[in-house]
């Protein structure tokens, strides 16, 4: 058994820390709505990788994966999701063009008002990480097809998924959380606005470009 857990543990942690749409869309909001849009981006993506979790062991990313029509569907939505948000991303950076100071942005005075407006693109990183993450088919997919390569014996199969789905999350939730500290300790160098533009300007061609590989890929 111990094998086994440390395989899957080795090829969880090598799918989770490929960069993908979650890690540029984390990046981004961290860069523009500093460690809160960061750590809710974050958020999102866990809730979609436990909603994700639960239909792997429920087995319904087997539906998914048997349905071209279906699968087709999703991966369809998520490209054009994805492209949106990158060019979301190229609007804000050309209409900061003319933004040239390198200084932090200064922070606002907290009053009732501006800790409502702080909220809302809370909850926007909030829903871009959860919609990306539930909209990408490959997730599904890798749920399906990495589950079977891996056996605990002495368990049920119901009972290896739960475990084995958990751990993943378990995993992917400590990445993250390291991700978010690290972003949160360079915060001042993030909110340069030269810096800042820059990662929007990049985060959004990445972004319509992998919309486009997921619209076309087979």
């Amino acid at each position: 058994m111990t094998t086994q857990l440390m395989g899957f543990i080795a090829a969880s942690l090598a799918i989770i820390v490929v960069p993908g749409p979650d890690l540029v869309l984390l990046l981004r909001n961290a860069a523009t709505a500093g460690r809160r849009g960061a750590g809710a981006t974050a958020a999102g993506i866990m809730l979609g990788n436990a909603v994700l979790a639960a239909a792997a062991v429920a087995g319904l990313t087997a539906l998914l994966t048997s349905s071209q029509m279906l699968y087709t569907t999703i991966r369809a939505a998520g490209a054009v999701y994805l492209a949106y948000l990158g060019v979301r991303a190229l609007i804000d950076f050309f209409r900061h063009h003319r933004q040239h100071s390198d200084a932090p942005t200064p922070a606002a005075q907290p009053t009732l008002a501006s800790a409502d407006h702080q909220n809302r693109p809370t909850a926007k990183a909030f829903r871009q990480g959860l919609v990306s993450n539930l909209l990408n088919p490959k997730v599904a997919a890798f749920y399906l097809s990495l589950f079977p390569q891996f056996a605990l014996p002495g368990m049920p199969a119901l009972t290896q998924h739960i475990v084995l789905a958990g751990l993943f999350w378990a995993l992917a939730l400590l990445w993250y959380a390291v991700v978010v500290t690290v972003l949160g300790r360079i915060q001042t160098l993030l909110h340069r606005r030269r810096v800042e533009r820059g990662i929007t300007g990049v985060s959004g061609v990445v972004l319509v470009s992998l919309g486009a590989a997921l619209a076309f890929r087979d």
